[in-house]
């Protein structure tokens, strides 16, 4: 496969919440001269509404606050027909067709990246023209913001796609195979790294883990209360947000098997369960462990330090007593929350068993867009 060029242009496919994010982070580093976002439908009155939409944002404020600091001076601009951040030009496509993939002509922008960022297309073992490999018409390469999801039970991923989560399993890419790359979730970038930490340190020590995300909301919930969709299984995702803990489920414990499979091969038993709480963003996970021996709180620090002085941009040690509006704007995959650490060790028969709770923080927004950024420069190396 042909050398992506790190300076032609990067194409994204969706402006929702990583779509914009993503948008935001790619103009503040500027490797690129140009951007080419698809929406595949108009949105608001013109051009301007765009605008208005892709530079403010209710979580994270303006454009130019949250990228570049209150006291710096406009970056955001509309010129002709085109949108500038930073000096980069954003092409808008808004025609309907464009929200076929393989209806992009990616490659009349000079793109040959594009992140797929709209959560519709998950399932890399469909090759039509509306689907993630759709992109491949035109492009060398997409990366999915979400874990695969295979359609037909049992259908293998092809040899071309590749799941992969920094400080993880980053060494798995093979840029002359892998064309269909998934960045997985934000909850698996958050508990994947400390879940590695421990399987390389712990190994058949490792005997279980049980992971709880506390998730902030996403706009697969609704504001007030709706009725179900015929067929839902899930019915408590129809339930208002503002008002509500809502217990919910997390793909992250199989797309954690994907990129750490030593978790099969030792036999380590492991669950995964979700919360979404009325936060816009910030979330948590809960992560309790079981051992075999004897570890006190000293100990499992002792671990997270090694892995974070390895991977500084991956994971963050904490001291300090957080809540989750301390990591609105975290670039960390997953920052470690040292002081609300517990264990507790007991005996039976002539064996030490120690349990225990282990709190890792991250922003599932930028974060996670932090994440693919560094999927990004992996992609060009």
């Amino acid at each position: 496969m042909s050398q992506i060029s790190t300076k032609s242009p990067i194409g994204i496919n969706g402006a929702g919440r990583i779509g914009k994010l993503l948008l935001w982070s790619l103009s503040k580093k500027k490797m690129q001269d140009e951007i080419t976002i698809s929406t595949g439908r108009e949105v608001g009155r013109s051009l301007d509404d765009f605008f208005d939409y892709i530079t403010h944002d209710s979580t994270y404020g303006s454009y130019e606050r949250m990228m570049f600091g209150i006291q710096n001076e406009p970056r955001a601009k509309i010129s002709g027909d085109s949108i500038y951040l930073n000096g980069m030009k954003v092409n808008w496509l808004n025609k309907p067709e464009y929200r076929t993939p393989g209806n992009i002509d990616w490659s009349d922008h000079g793109v040959e990246v594009v992140f797929d960022t709209t959560g519709k297309m998950r399932d890399p073992t469909v090759f039509d023209p509306n689907s993630l490999r759709g992109h491949l018409e035109s492009a060398k390469k997409v990366i999915l913001s979400a874990p695969f999801k295979v359609g037909a039970k049992g259908t293998a991923i092809p040899e071309d796609a590749v799941t992969v989560v920094g400080g993880v399993n980053f060494d798995k890419y093979d840029p002359d195979v892998h064309r269909v790359i998934s960045n997985a979730s934000c909850t698996t970038n958050c508990c994947a790294p400390p879940i590695k930490a421990l399987v390389d340190h712990f190994y058949d020590k490792f005997l279980s883990y049980s992971i709880t995300t506390v998730h902030a909301a996403t706009n697969s919930q609704t504001t007030l209360d709706l009725v179900p969709r015929a067929g839902d299984s899930n019915t408590r995702i129809r339930r208002s947000i503002i008002n509500n803990i809502i217990p919910s489920t997390t793909g992250a414990a199989k797309a954690v098997f994907d990129v750490i499979p030593e978790i099969r091969d030792i036999g380590i038993g492991s669950q995964a369960s979700a919360i979404r709480v009325p936060t816009t963003t910030g979330s948590i996970v809960i992560m309790d462990i079981s051992l075999d021996g004897e570890y006190d709180n000293d100990y499992m620090h002792n671990i997270f330090r090694e892995y974070s002085s390895k991977n500084p941009e991956i994971m963050k040690f904490s001291d300090k007593q957080l809540v989750s509006a301390d990591i609105v704007g975290s670039t960390y995959s997953t920052v470690y929350d040292s002081p609300f650490t517990h264990h507790r060790t007991s005996k039976r028969g002539d064996e030490l068993h120690t349990m225990v709770d282990l709190n890792f923080w991250y922003d599932n927004e930028f974060g996670y867009v932090s994440s693919m950024m560094r999927l990004l420069d992996l992609v060009y190396q």
